[in-house]
């Protein structure tokens, strides 16, 4: 069990007791099962569920017909239930269905029910594995009816002879669960009290003193600074005249059509009729939502002012927009707070209590500069106190983090694109002619986070990156005019998002071989120019006339 050794007996003897108990298994569920398909559920088919439960505790059909046999509940009945469901996890500790029905027994049990023998029982479970999850769950529940003080005593023993604990810390944050007072209307718990949360911190703080690369209090630190994510809301409407579509951006991905949360959206007081399609092209979880604007609402040559109101039917706020006669496109967003772009499950307001534990964070890196939770945390602490004044010292963490952790490079390397995103997100502008830029050339970008915060870019610049494929997210991107890919890994187009004003894509340099790899680029109806220089597909000899098959339109620039 988890690494200690089991004695066995010799091999003919561990045959002959498993032949024999194979005989006797079988024989008992034989009787048993006829006696079922006779409606004979007395004392001896509980004699018999008995027979074959000692044996297999795994067996759940015998539990169920056990379930069925039993006299009504009693005072001596459910003694003698409990002490037999003992034995099974005497021979399967983990079993489901033993745990289940020991349950079952508790809940109809007359009062009081026997909390000491329980807790006895979880006790000798947990010294013979602190990782049974089982014990642990059948611990909680008794707590819930206890003052939880005395669990919360007896995870910070079992954290004393143990700081790997990591099912010990796991209780106690869940414990501390109901403790916390809610995040947001609707929402789940927010940050921990500040007595509470204090006594913690210092709990961790000895945990990671102690032994600094064991990953357990890292863990812990990291779920007693956060709050439970917070519900969906939107974070941008997009209104565009010529495409007649109306987008909204979610904080998360949401599903909306039927069963599901109701999107709602009023034109001048008037409900929009239509069904809402994903920006992603595909039925499923999505942060951008898309409805078609219908052809009566403003017939050419006229141009009317426009107002819009949108109704996302959990939260009871609204969002409006106004498009103007003399414009093309409107929009609203909501204003981005930086640290809700890295770690946005972050619960802790105080700065200073951030700040503790950074300044925890840099003195054990002193002692240990390769110590992987501390380096991760640190991180997200940086993160969330202001990403942009400690650019810098998230980067080196970062790397040092790929060095002391080669075996998750593809986690962190992802870890560090969600922070380069969030760096261009924040330094992202509108100029004078209301384009608006992100730069993140050269970043190491794995992948493409926060697209539902670039959803107003007009050109996005990600050349010399390790992209490996662009993502169905970018069709929230409903402004964007020009991107440029050039020097990555993308190898396909497919699942490409049409984009309404896309005019000019650059996919110089990435490994793409076959024009039709390139098909989805048929469905942006503005595309005008396409680069393809140093590809394979630029060598091959009929690229040209396949190209300008597959896109008459566009000017394809192949070298």
């Amino acid at each position: 069990m988890h690494g200690r050794l089991k004695l066995r007996p010799p091999d003919a003897a561990r045959r002959r007791q498993r032949e024999e108990k194979l005989r006797l298994y079988r024989s008992a569920m034989a009787a048993l099962l006829e006696k079922r398909a006779r409606g004979q559920l007395d004392a001896e088919a509980l004699a018999l569920t008995g027979a074959v439960l000692a044996a297999n505790p795994d067996v759940g059909t015998c539990w169920n017909l056990r379930r069925r046999a039993l006299p009504p509940p009693g005072p001596d009945w459910v003694a003698g239930e409990l002490a037999f469901v003992g034995g099974c996890l005497g021979v399967n500790p983990k079993s489901y269905g033993a745990w289940h029905h020991r349950g079952w027994v508790l809940r109809h049990a007359p009062p009081p029910r026997p909390a000491a023998a329980e807790r006895a029982l979880c006790d000798r479970l947990l010294a013979a594995d602190p990782r049974n999850f089982h014990a642990w769950e059948h611990r909680r529940a008794l707590a819930a009816e206890e003052d939880p003080e005395a669990e919360l005593a007896f995870a910070a023993a079992l954290l004393s002879r143990d700081f790997s604990n990591f099912s010990a810390w796991h209780h106690r944050g869940r414990l501390l669960a109901p403790t916390r007072p809610p995040a947001a209307p609707g929402g789940g718990p927010g940050a921990l009290p500040p007595h509470r949360l204090q006594t913690e911190l210092e709990l961790v703080q000895n945990a990671v003193f102690t032994d600094p690369s064991d990953q357990s209090a890292w863990v812990y630190l990291r779920c007693i600074l956060s709050r439970a994510s917070p519900p969906p809301r939107i974070l941008c409407l997009y209104v565009d005249r010529e495409d007649a579509t109306l987008a909204v951006t979610f904080s998360r991905p949401v599903v909306v059509g039927a069963g599901s949360s109701a999107l709602t959206a009023t034109v001048d007081g008037s409900a929009l009729e239509g069904a809402w399609r994903s920006g992603e092209g595909r039925p499923r979880p999505s942060h951008t939502w898309i409805c078609d604007l219908p052809p009566d609402l403003a017939p050419p040559p006229t141009r009317p002012r426009l107002h819009f109101r949108v109704t996302w039917e959990p939260d009871p706020t609204h969002c409006e927009v106004t498009l103007l006669p003399d414009e093309n496109e409107a929009w609203w967003q909501e204003p981005i707070v930086a640290r809700e772009l890295f770690w946005p499950e972050v619960g802790v307001a105080e700065a200073g209590v951030l700040e503790a534990q950074v300044e925890t964070c840099r003195q054990l890196l002193e002692l240990e500069p390769r110590s992987r939770g501390c380096l991760l945390t640190l991180v997200l602490l940086l993160s969330a106190l202001d990403p942009l004044a400690h650019e810098e010292e998230t980067r080196r963490c970062l790397r040092d983090l790929q060095e002391a952790d080669p075996l998750r490079s593809g986690f962190v390397a992802d870890v560090a694109s969600r922070a380069e995103a969030a760096l261009g997100v924040l330094r992202q502008g509108a100029g004078p002619d209301g384009t608006v830029r992100l730069r993140l050339p050269g970043k190491g970008l794995t992948s493409l986070p926060l697209l539902e915060r670039m959803v107003l870019v007009t050109h996005l610049d990600l050349a010399r990156n390790r992209l490996g494929g662009l993502p169905p997210a970018l069709g929230g991107l409903r402004r964007l005019q020009v991107l440029d890919v050039s020097h990555n890994e993308v190898t396909t187009l497919r699942g490409f998002p049409p984009l309404p004003r896309l005019e000019e894509l650059r996919l110089d340099g990435n490994p793409i071989s076959h024009a039709s790899d390139l098909t989805p680029l048929a469905s942006c109806p503005r595309l005008a120019r396409l680069r393809l220089a140093e590809t394979p597909l630029a060598a091959a000899p009929e690229a040209a006339a396949h190209l300008a098959q597959l896109l008459p339109h566009v000017d394809v620039v192949l070298a």
